[in-house]
């Protein structure tokens, strides 16, 4: 070689991006080039003349030993990717190529050594590999193609979502899952990844192997090469479908929520409302802008609150509360009946993080229900005024079967006698005169039965005309004192000494006073005492009519009135009669527009009647 050319060689190796060095066959240096002095550190002065193992890491040395032995025995290694050492004992990757040296002879001298640092290109190399990991293992579809279309990756999600596996897809064109009716949105795509555009978020439509529509969300990147030429495009899709019917249903939800008649609001843990719809806008008076963000005891009255903080434990607890009916409150401070169903609202893990609560004013159905328990308990209470009035119609007749049967029995009895014996006179005047007051007592019977059906079709005629209570009172009692005599019965009057004039019927008004004188001597024992009283009251007469007698029960009191009503209606009762005589009273006093009430302060302690009736103007007053 000439002294040029080993010149010209001297200088291309002084300036090679690369580390050239060389060592005896022994391993001594020999020379160590510049890209040598920066890639480990020691200049050529420090390293020439010393081992050539001041750059081999100890766990290496083994390896560099059968790397020697192969060069010393005339073999060239290429492209030894190893590590070497610093002089600061830091690592480096590089990749060796060996060659021996030779002299004239041919013989082997030495050893030349060229190292080029990898680092970089493993670290590359590394990035690759992870991100060809993250990629492959992503669960998104991730693909590649050039700027022609052609498919140039294809990932396994793309496999998973699309149907065609990686060696079917790769080398087809990207309309291999494009719709017919997407290709014009595909060119548009691609003409804007050549700009050098990114395209991002992009919802559309994809097709698989088997030709089923998919909804996918799309991003495409350009990608480019080292020079920074767009040379093709990354896609990013995710599969949507499940999210769009996930979107559509929840949508529809929300309409349904929205629309329903029956209050639908949510809360969370803490009791915050989350979410109100309209039906509670209409109920409460809050807007959703005013009540989501409040505390749920904004619709709470006070006196519910405990039962409010029951409700949330059980929730958290998991449990569905249904139909409990309560009370709530609204805006203008007034509460509304509803019926309320609680259930736990839970998060995608399964966690409870809130409630749902659906509400229904129950106020009308309160009405209702009310309203058929106020008509329940009115048919309740008519079948027993029904029954009652059955029982007394039986007891009645009863009593008018046996009331006509003991004066009849008297009646018959005496006339077969009078038929059929021998009477002197005496004892023929005796059956005479019990004939005649068997039947003056059916007369009254009937008279009396005969006045119910009148007063009931309102038919009972009174013919109205001035007349002197006191000549009532007087005729009354005449007719009555011979009963009261044969009981030993004291009759004590008080009647004011003035007239007390009165529109009245005679006949009748005299049969209410002797209705009430004879009920007073029938059930006034032996002995006893009845009063009667006539006086002024300002504008009415007051007639008194009181006795020592049996009294009234507390009981019977407020019926005493009432057709057919007897404290003692049974055939077996010690005093005769159909019932009907105070009815009777009643209905007369009330005809010529006065009143009677009765007074008793129980059993065996008398009983007291009084009648007001009206006073009659003078003759010739103005009306």
């Amino acid at each position: 070689m000439t002294h040029d050319a080993a010149a010209r060689l001297a200088a291309i190796v002084d300036s090679s991006d690369d580390a050239i060095y060389s060592t005896t066959v022994d391993g001594t240096i020999t020379s160590w080039n510049r890209a040598a002095e920066r890639m480990f550190g020691w200049p050529a002065v420090a390293a020439i003349g010393r081992h050539a193992s001041l750059i081999v890491p100890p766990e290496r040395r083994g390896e560099d030993d059968d790397v020697l032995a192969r060069v010393r025995r005339g073999d060239v290694v290429e492209h030894l990717e190893t590590v070497r050492l610093t002089k600061h004992s830091e690592l480096i990757d590089v990749s060796l190529s060996i060659a021996p040296m030779r002299d004239g002879a041919g013989q082997i001298v030495g050893v030349s050594s060229i190292a080029r640092d990898v680092s970089e290109r493993r670290r590359l190399d590394e990035a690759r590999a992870h991100l060809a990991a993250v990629v492959e293992s992503a669960d998104e579809v991730i693909l590649s193609k050039n700027l022609e279309g052609t498919i140039t990756s294809w990932n396994r999600s793309a496999e998973r979502v699309f149907g065609w596996s990686a060696a079917e897809a790769i080398g087809r064109h990207i309309t291999l899952i494009v719709p017919d009716e997407r290709h014009a949105e595909e060119e548009q795509v691609l003409a804007r990844i050549r700009g050098g555009e990114h395209v991002g978020s992009v919802e559309t439509m994809r097709m698989t192997k088997d030709r089923r529509l998919v909804d996918v969300a799309m991003s495409v990147s350009p990608v480019r090469d080292s020079l920074g030429h767009v040379v093709g495009a990354s896609i990013m899709a995710r599969d949507i479908t499940e999210r769009r019917h996930f979107d559509e249903t929840r949508a529809r939800l929300a309409a349904i929520v929205e629309s329903s008649e029956d209050v639908i609001v949510s809360k969370n843990l803490d009791g915050i409302i989350t979410s109100w719809n309209r039906a509670a806008e209409r109920m409460f008076g809050w807007t959703a802008a005013e009540a989501v963000g409040q505390p749920i005891m904004l619709i709470i009255p006070a006196d519910r609150r405990a039962e409010e903080e029951g409700v949330l434990a059980r929730i958290r607890r998991g449990e569905h509360i249904a139909h409990f009916d309560t009370v709530r409150r609204t805006k203008g401070g007034g509460l509304v009946e509803v019926s309320v169903t609680v259930s736990p609202v839970r998060d995608s893990t399964g966690r409870i993080v809130g409630a749902s609560k659906i509400a229904r004013d129950i106020t009308e159905r309160r009405r209702i229900e009310e309203e058929r328990k106020q008509l329940l308990t009115r048919e309740r209470l008519a079948r027993e005024t029904a029954e009652a009035a059955n029982r007394s119609k039986d007891e009645f007749l009863a009593v008018v079967s046996h009331e006509l049967r003991t004066p009849l029995n008297s009646v018959f009895g005496w006339a077969r006698m009078l038929q059929s014996v021998e009477m002197d006179a005496a004892s023929r005047e005796r059956a005479v005169a019990a004939i005649v007051r068997g039947a003056a007592a059916q007369v009254r019977l009937v008279e009396d039965l005969l006045d119910v059906s009148r007063m009931a079709t309102g038919n009972l005629r009174i013919d109205l005309q001035r007349l002197d209570l006191r000549e009532v009172v007087d005729a009354a009692l005449e007719t009555v004192r011979p009963a009261a005599a044969a009981k030993a019965i004291e009759i004590a009057t008080h009647v004011e000494g003035a007239p007390v004039t009165v529109l009245g019927a005679a006949d009748r008004l005299q049969q209410v006073l002797w209705n009430l004188l004879i009920n007073a001597v029938k059930f006034t024992p032996r002995q006893g005492r009845v009063y009667v009283g006539l006086r002024r009251a300002a504008d009415d007469a007051e007639l008194t009519v009181s006795d020592s007698g049996e009294g009234i029960a507390a009981e019977v009191l407020p019926h005493i009135f009432e057709r057919f009503r007897q404290e003692d209606s049974s055939s077996t009762r010690a005093h005769a009669g159909l019932g009907l005589g105070l009815a009777l009273v009643r209905h007369v006093v009330e005809a010529h527009g006065g009143s009677v009430r009765a007074e008793s302060p129980g059993k065996g302690k008398g009983a007291t009647f009084v009648v007001r009736l009206p006073l009659a103007a003078a003759p010739g007053a103005a009306t």
